[in-house]
This record gives C-alpha cells, structure tokens and sequence, in this order.
C-alpha cells in the first residue's frame, strides 16, 4: 500500500491514501532535496559534546536508561544541526544494525540528507513523530520504527537538540512515544534547573508581557533575545540596546531605540534582581490594524463585552445608585460577596445558609435585630439567599417591610445563585422587595483575562505555562468559578516542573471542557462511553463490543467528546 503512495508521490498511479499526511509531506521534502530512497548517504557532522544539550542530557539519558531495558531499544541524540552526538543501545543486535546503517556518533541525521526519520524529521517539522518501518524514505531504514521529538530550551525555546527512541520494527512498542516524551520533558526540566537566574527572570517577565494583550514583545539582555512574532519585526539592534543599559542608561527619554517604519508607541523597562539590571523588556503597540475575526453567528454582532473584575466595582456603584436593596446573582463562586465587600465595604453579613443549621426561628430573630436597627455603618448582607426554604422566606419579606425605605444610599444586598425553573411564590414574593433587575456577576468562563490576571505574575517561584497551556486555561468553562481558580492556583504552586504544558494540566478538564459544550443527550453518550472504557480497562474493542457500536465509531465519539 505504501508502495502505491511512492508511485503516486513519483506521478504514476492512483493514490491508496494509507501513508499519514506527515509522512506524505516528509517524502515530498526528501524528494525536492535529491535523497537517494534506495541507501543511506553518510555525511560526517562536528560532535561538540561540550555543548549544552550535550553536557545536560547525556547524564540525563544516561541514568535512565534502564527504563529501556528488556525493551530491545536505542537511544539516539542529536545536536540542533541534525549531528549525531550519543547513542545507547540494550540490544547487541540492533546495535549492529544500526551500525550497518552508519547510525553513529558524528553523522548527521537531517532529513534532506537521510530521508524520512524520526531524528531528522522530528528535527525539520520540530514536532514529535512516529516513523514505522516502510514509512521512511530510505529502504535502508525499513527495518527500524523510531519515534523522535524536538527537546526545546524552556527558556528560549529554540529547539537544543532531538532525541530518538529507535526498535525494530517486530520489536516496537505503543509505549515508544510516551516514553520518548517523557525522557524529553525530563531534559528540558534539567535544561531550566540550570538555566541562569538572568535567563529565568526575563522568560517570566517576557510571558507575563505577552499575556497582557497582542503587543510586539521583545526581552533581552546580554546572551538572550525572547520575542513574539511581532517582536520578531520590530527589528531592534539588541546588541546596541544592551550596550546603552550596561552604560548606564536608566530612562526611557534617554533610550535610543532604533525600531522599524510604522511602529506604534513603545514602552520598555528594565528587570531587576538583587539590585542588578538582568534584563530589558520592550513592548510595542501594533500601528496595523487586526485582521476582523469572523463572527460565528449575527446575534453576536451587537453583544456587549464582558466586564473584567476591576469594572464590576464601579458598575455595581453606579447600578446602586438611589436604590436601598439591591440583588447581586450569580452562579455559585463567581465572587458576589466579594464583590458587595470591595464596593460597599466592609458590610456586615447575615448567612442564609445559617438558617437550617441554627433553626430559623433564631436565625429570623438574628435577622430582625440587624435589619431593623438603626444603621450607620454600612449596609447588610444576606448572603445566599437560595437557600431560605418558604416559610423563612416570608417571615423574612415582613421583616423587610418593617425596614424604613429610602432613595439610598443601599441598606440592604442579597446574594442570589437563581435555581433552574420559576421560583416558588413565596420566594419570589421575597425577591420582589428588592429592585427589579438583579446585578449580575458573569461567571469566570466568561471573563478569561481575569483568569490570567489571577495566575500571571505569581513570581519566579510559580510555574510557566506554555502557550498551548495558557489557551487551555483561559477556554477552561471552570464550573466552580472563583473557589475552583483559587484551588488550581495552589495546584500550579506546587508543581515541580519549570514550564507547564497541555498534557501537565489536571487529566480531568479536556473532558470537563468538552462536556461544557455538549447537549444533555451528548452528555450521557460520553458517560456511556467513558463508564465502558472504565469497565475494561481502557480496552477499547472491548468498550466497542460491550455498547454495540464499531471500534471506529468508538474513536470517532472518542475524538469528539475529548475521552482518553
């Protein structure tokens, strides 16, 4: 079958669509460079073995290389230029083949010179691949599978070098690439351990900028230059620049900065730690306007923003204006006591929930002392408001109707989670004492640069997330608002490694964000399915077989429902 994708790659013969679209791609590029398919060309590199990626990850590799063992596998690494500077072998025999096949330190391995292979490849696309047996370019190669993936330095993240997990074909394993992965990220976490304190405070500083909106970023100092794409082209002199912060040069009147044509205005300034500049972070508005991002229905067109939580404050003043009770509603968590104690505040409390636990005929007298007093201090809480039964809820109204009224300031908030349905009579006879339209807090899914705001900035001591990471967290629906943030936040403190990825986040939120957008009936078919994956193991033709449906239509439900 892959020898039909050959001929159709050469221009002969119909295509059998079994070759990966990667591995398409790769012998499309190998073929361009002239590779020769039929043998492998030797082409001799410069192993700098006192290189950093060398000095970092050969003891690295070195110490864990027994989790290779029995496995009939070779470690393979590789500097940045595609040479070759390490390899470990369990197993006598693969070693001799891939001595056959000049698979030794000091040749290099890019793929316009070898072909489609799990060094070069990985090293050309810098994305983690799979090559199996006939799906390297070379026939010299068809006897080996070798999975290889870019190790990228957490700081800069250029790619340092590639490292290869290789078998042969009758040998290889599903768990090659988990494996490869995690030797990988266990590089790259040594590569930030020994990063200087000078390259960690300007990766910190630099993401922690290029969160905060769409600008040009760029962060530099003697050795590193971090930038963004628009960074990219501001084409600033960095070593010029570098050269007026060691002379002193603190203002940024007295700044000469030489950036492109048509950059906006620039703003920059200097890191410090312990007293030293360490590092300079220049941040550029874009003059260009961004391209219109396509609305995904017309009833979008006039939807008003959401309002970050530095606004809400001064909304919620302006919405109690003239008005002595007021509701604040919201889903559970989402920060309306908070809120009601950062504008109003500090206001005394009156816990709803308290009700049941202390009997409510001593919570109504509670109510009564402090509603019906004179007030001075600042207006009353009753918080939780959803939780007063029916009874209470109209011992509580005529409480309230014996509260003189006034046009403000405000008397009287209730926090309020509004249940599914219409509420009961009773309850809405409650609600109907304060103003009409509640203040509404938007939930947190709804306000993402609030997130970030909470786990941004957090110090040098807090883990970086990736940018792939930080997407994940800002679409993240967080059902449990604020309280589900704040346990995250303490999570993410107590995570070891330096920088965070998608695949280091709680194993529960893809199916958490998944399920935020399904309809109730996609919702059980999930739980179907991921109830049969539970009840086998993970087996998933078992799981197939016990609901009835193909293992295809398994993967497909599995893909789109986001299971694992």
């Amino acid at each position: 079958m892959i020898d039909d994708d050959r001929e159709w790659l050469e221009g002969a013969g119909g295509r059998s669509r079994v070759a990966r679209p990667e591995i398409v791609d790769s012998w499309r590029r190998c073929r361009l460079s002239g590779v020769n398919p039929d043998d492998v060309t030797v082409v001799p590199g410069e192993p700098c073995l006192d290189s950093r990626i060398a000095r970092v990850a050969i003891p690295v590799l070195s110490a864990m290389a027994d989790i290779m063992i029995g496995a009939n596998t070779s470690l393979l690494l590789s500097a940045p230029d595609g040479t070759m500077l390490w390899r470990w072998s369990e197993d006598s025999r693969l070693a001799a083949l891939l001595d056959r096949r000049s698979a030794v330190v000091g040749t290099r391995w890019n793929e316009d010179i070898i072909g489609t292979n799990g060094l070069g490849t990985a090293l050309e696309t810098t994305r983690p691949i799979v090559v199996n047996g006939a799906e390297h370019f070379s026939e010299a190669l068809h006897a080996f599978t070798c999975a290889g993936a870019p190790i990228r330095h957490p700081v800069t993240r250029r790619v340092a070098g590639v490292l290869s997990v290789t078998s042969l074909v009758e040998d290889a394993s599903p768990l090659m690439a988990p494996t490869l992965l995690k030797l990988a990220r266990e590089v790259e976490e040594q590569l930030y351990s020994e990063s200087t304190v000078r390259e960690r405070e300007l990766l910190h500083h630099f993401l922690a900028e290029r969160r905060r909106g769409r600008n040009a970023v760029v962060a530099v100092n003697e050795d590193v230059v971090i930038a963004n794409k628009a960074g990219a082209r501001l084409q600033v002199d960095h070593r010029a620049l570098w050269n007026q912060v060691e002379a002193g040069v603190r203002d940024s009147a007295n700044l000469e900065l030489d950036v492109a044509d048509g950059t906006g205005p620039v703003q920059w300034h200097t890191i410090e730690h312990a007293g030293s500049v360490v590092g300079l972070v220049i941040v550029a508005e874009p003059t260009e306007p961004s391209r219109p991002v396509p609305r995904r229905a017309t009833t979008d067109v006039d939807a008003p923003r959401t309002p970050r939580w530095p606004q809400l404050a001064g909304l919620l003043r302006e919405f109690a204006r003239g008005c002595d009770r007021l509701i604040v509603a919201g889903e559970t968590g989402a920060g309306k006591r908070t809120l009601l104690n950062e504008t109003f505040g500090p206001v005394e409390e009156l816990d709803c929930a308290a009700a049941e636990e202390i009997g409510s005929e001593t919570w109504l007298g509670l109510a009564r002392s402090t509603l019906v007093r004179d007030r001075t201090s600042g207006p009353v809480m009753l918080a939780h408001l959803e939780a007063l039964g029916a009874p209470t809820c109209r011992a509580l109204g005529r409480i309230l109707d014996a509260v003189p009224r006034s046009d403000g300031p405000l008397a009287v908030a209730a926090t309020w989670n509004p249940p599914g349905g219409e509420p009961e009579p009773a309850v809405r006879a409650l609600l109907d004492r304060f103003a009409a339209e509640p203040f509404e807090v938007p939930p947190l899914r709804k306000r993402p640069d609030d997130v970030m705001r909470r786990l941004v900035g957090q110090g040098p001591g807090m883990p970086v997330l990736s940018a792939e990471a930080a997407e994940r967290v800002r679409v993240h629906p967080w059902p449990g608002n604020h309280r589900q943030l704040e346990e995250f936040r303490r999570w993410l403190s107590r995570q070891n490694r330096p920088v965070l990825d998608v695949g280091d986040l709680p194993p529960g939120w893809s199916r958490e964000a998944a399920r935020a957008r399904l309809t109730t009936i996609q919702a059980a078919e999930a739980d179907a399915i991921a109830d049969a994956l539970r009840l086998h193991d993970g087996n998933k033709a078992a799981a197939a077989s016990h609901l009835g449906i193909s293992r295809s239509s398994l993967y497909r439900k599995m893909r789109e429902y986001r299971l694992r």
